[in-house]
């Protein structure tokens, strides 16, 4: 009787414990599931097309990278521009740094612009020297920004020359003036295209024009893991 009373309990043992984990098993899924979603849910929003998660003052991840807010940017430009002295469309390249100090931009970059092609030697020809400050409206797809300041320019004009009666070329090395406002879109967010708008004058050649220019941004750390 002990031994049947025993085996007895063994079995309800058993079938109970089988019907336990049997019963654990959804339950264990059904704990999961949430913890998975909510892994899956991080995983998508970092990776979101403008979802932007911020991990401390400066640093944020999007689209799966991490990027620093403010960072240095290069700009290389070329496009056309109208002398003013002349009233005729020239040539223009400009390279460009832009480095910025709690929220103040600083500039420097070599512009050159040319009744002929840039690489070409011509009379006409002005290049200059520019040292700007400024400032930037940053976002994950634009950045907007306005820039100014003194250039040393050197290059020659063409000009009548009344002792000889006729064109003559002049050489110069004078002090300028640079305005520089630049559109970028972000193809990826540390590198874009976009438009520039600028002036470069000085006392014997005045020039205004656009240019496309390639943006390149130091702005990436590294991959979100």
């Amino acid at each position: 009787m002990t031994k049947y009373i025993y085996l007895h309990l063994v079995i309800i043992k058993s079938s109970f414990m089988k019907n336990f984990f049997l019963l654990l098993i959804p339950l264990s899924f059904a704990f999961a599931s949430p913890v998975i979603a909510q892994v899956d849910e991080e995983d998508a929003s970092t990776n979101k097309r403008d979802t932007v998660i911020r991990i401390d003052e400066r640093r944020f991840i999007y689209k799966g990278k991490i990027y620093k807010d403010n960072s240095p940017y290069f700009t290389l430009g070329y496009g056309v521009g109208r002398n003013l002295g002349k009233s005729n469309y020239e040539q223009n390249m400009t390279l460009s740094y832009h480095h910025f100090v709690k929220g103040v931009g600083l500039g420097i970059g070599f512009h050159t612009s040319s009744d002929d092609k840039i690489w070409w030697r011509s009379y006409q020809k002005m290049n200059d020297l520019h040292l700007m400050v400024g400032k930037r409206w940053d976002g994950v797809r634009f950045n907007l920004s306005a820039f100014a300041g003194p250039s040393y320019s050197y290059g020659s004009y063409v000009g009548y020359n009344d002792v000889r009666e006729r064109e003559w070329a002049y050489g110069y090395n004078t002090v300028g003036a640079v305005v520089e406002l630049q559109f970028t879109y972000r193809i990826f967010y540390d590198v874009g295209v976009g438009l520039t708008a600028y002036s470069s004058m000085n006392k014997h050649t005045k020039v205004v024009g656009t240019q496309f220019h390639l943006f390149f941004s130091t702005a990436y750390v590294r991959s979100y893991d």
